[in-house]
C-alpha cells in the first residue's frame, strides 16, 4: 500500500492499493470562534461518492487503509475472470477512459453506469434500429439549428419582424396578446419544443375553441418562421401537423334587417352625423370595419361612383374596387371631402360603442322598452347577403367583399328574402331630417 503525502499539510493526501485509491482532505472547522483541524475521507462506492470526517489524522489514515483494502479486494474478485472476460472488461474500461478524456469529464465513468444507460436506451428501440442510428438522426436534426434562441426572445424578434413588414395594428395586437402568453409558458430554446408540449399547452388554455384555434395559428406561424431562421429543426413542423386541434363550431351569420339599418342611420344622423359615412360604406359597400377605419376620403371616388380599398388597407392585402349604389351616394353626398379619414373614431370597439350610444339615446327619447341589439359584423354580413340576393353572382360579390366565392356561398347563399334585399339598397336619407321624407332615387341596378 502506498501513501502519497502532500508537501504541505493543507493539501490532501492519497492512499492507494493497486488501481484503488482514497483521499484525505485536511480542513479547518471553526466552532464558537475556535479553530479545529478536521480530516475528510473521500472515496466511491459504485456511483456513490462517500465523505466521512475525522478529528484525528491517524484515525482517518487507519480508516482509509481499511477501506482501500476492502475496495481492492472487490476489484480482485472482479478480475478473477476468464481470460476472454477479463479482456472484455479491460477493453470496456479503456473505452470509457478514452470517452472521459474526450469529454474532459472531471470524474471517471463507471462501467455499470455506462451499461445501464445503454440498456435503458436499447429497451426503447426496435430490434432493427441501432443506438448509433438514433444518435445520427439526432445530430442531423440538431445540425439544422444554427442558433439557440429562447422562446421569449424568438417571440420578440418575430413580432419586430412583423412590425417591420408593415402588418396592421390589429394583427400586431393579437400577436402580442397570444404569443406573450405562449412565451411566458416556455422559457427554453425553441429547438427543445416538442409536439406533446404544444398539445398540452393548447389543451390547458382556458378559452373557447375558436380562440384556441386562433392561438394555434399564431404559434404555427411563429414556429415556421423559427425554422426558416434556423432556430428550430424542420421535424418540429411534422410534430405540429400531429397536434389535435379543437373543433370550433361556426357561429351563425347574423345580418341587420332593412328596418334596423334605417334605425342605425337615422340615429347616427341625429346624434352623431360624423359617423354616417362610415356606417354607410359598411352597409352599402361591404367593407370590414377595420378597412373603413383606414379609409381616406381620397379613396372614395364619388364622381366615378366607387370606393377603392388599397392592398395596404385590405385585410387580404389585395386591392379591390366597390361600386357606390344610389343609396350610398345619396347618404354620402353632404359629407364628401377631398381627403382625410372617413371615420372620426379610431378603433373598432370605439366606433361600435359610439353608434350604440346614439341608438340608445334615440330609443330613450322614444321611450322604447327594449335596447338595440348590435350584431357583430352585421352590416358587412348584410351587404354580402343582400348583394348576392340581388345579383345572384357569387364571383362578383366575392370580388366586392374581398372574399372567396366558396366563403360567400357557404355563409350568404339564400340567407335573406329577395324583398329585403331590395329594401336594403333602397334605404335612402330623409329629404329633411325633421320631416322623415326620403329622396326619390331609383333602386340599385343589379
Amino acid at each position: 500500500m502506498k501513501t502519497r503525502h502532500s508537501k504541505t499539510a493543507s493539501k490532501p493526501l492519497e492512499i492507494a492499493l493497486g488501481n484503488v485509491s482514497v483521499r484525505i482532505v485536511p480542513e479547518q472547522n471553526v466552532v464558537n470562534g475556535a479553530t479545529y483541524e478536521r480530516f475528510t475521507l473521500i472515496y466511491f462506492e459504485g456511483n456513490e461518492r462517500i465523505r466521512r470526517r475525522f478529528s484525528d489524522l491517524a484515525k482517518a489514515k487507519a480508516e482509509a487503509d481499511l477501506i482501500v483494502t476492502k475496495l481492492a479486494n472487490r476489484e480482485g474478485e472482479v478480475l478473477k475472470l476468464s481470460p476472454a472476460d477479463r479482456a472484455i472488461y479491460t477493453q470496456s474500461v479503456d473505452l470509457l477512459r478514452d470517452l472521459q478524456a474526450k469529454l474532459r469529464a472531471p470524474d471517471s465513468i463507471p462501467l455499470n453506469y455506462a451499461v445501464k444507460e445503454y440498456a435503458d436506451a436499447r429497451r426503447l428501440l426496435p430490434a432493427c434500429v441501432s443506438l448509433k442510428q438514433v444518435v445520427d438522426d439526432y445530430l442531423v436534426r440538431h445540425n439544422q439549428v444554427r442558433e439557440e434562441k429562447l422562446v421569449p426572445d424568438a417571440v420578440n424578434e418575430f413580432i419586430a419582424a412583423k412590425e417591420q413588414a408593415g402588418r396592421g395594428d390589429r394583427h400586431l395586437r393579437d400577436l402580442r396578446c397570444r404569443l406573450a402568453r405562449f412565451a411566458a409558458a416556455f422559457s427554453l430554446p425553441v429547438a427543445q419544443l416538442t409536439g406533446p408540449m404544444l398539445q398540452t399547452y393548447l389543451d390547458d388554455l382556458d378559452m373557447a375553441a375558436r380562440s384556441k384555434l386562433n392561438t394555434f395559428k399564431h404559434i404555427r406561424t411563429l414556429i415556421r418562421w423559427c425554422v426558416r431562421r434556423k432556430y428550430a429543426p424542420r421535424d418540429l413542423l411534422d410534430e405540429l401537423d400531429g397536434i389535435e386541434k379543437p373543433e370550433a363550431k361556426p357561429s351563425p351569420t347574423l345580418v341587420f334587417t332593412p328596418a334596423e339599418l334605417r334605425e342605425i342611420l337615422d340615429a347616427t344622423l341625429t346624434v352623431r352625423p360624423d359617423l354616417v359615412p362610415a356606417m354607410v360604406i359598411c352597409a352599402f359597400c361591404g367593407l370590414r370595419t377595420a378597412e373603413v377605419l383606414r379609409l381616406d376620403w381620397s379613396e372614395v371616388r364619388f364622381e366615378q361612383g366607387l370606393v377603392e380599398v388599397t392592398a395596404a388597407k385590405a385585410k387580404t392585402a389585395t386591392r379591390r374596387v366597390v361600386a357606390l349604389s344610389d343609396a350610398a351616394r345619396a347618404w354620402l353626398a353632404p359629407y364628401v371631402r377631398s381627403e382625410g379619414p372617413v371615420s372620426p373614431v379610431n378603433g373598432e370597439n370605439r366606433l361600435h360603442d359610439a353608434v350604440v350610444a346614439a341608438l340608445r339615446q334615440c330609443r330613450a327619447a322614444r321611450k322604447a322598452k327594449l335596447p338595440f341589439r348590435w350584431k357583430r359584423n352585421g352590416l358587412r354580413h348584410a351587404f354580402c347577403s343582400y348583394r348576392l340576393s340581388v345579383t345572384q353572382d357569387l364571383n362578383r360579390v366575392a370580388l366586392e367583399a374581398g372574399n372567396s366565392p366558396a366563403m360567400i356561398h357557404a355563409h350568404y347563399k339564400e340567407l335573406v328574402p329577395a324583398a329585403d334585399a331590395q329594401a336594403w339598397f333602397n334605404t335612402l336619407p330623409p329629404e329633411n331630417p325633421a320631416s322623415g321624407k326620403v329622396i326619390p332615387l331609383p333602386a340599385i341596378a343589379a
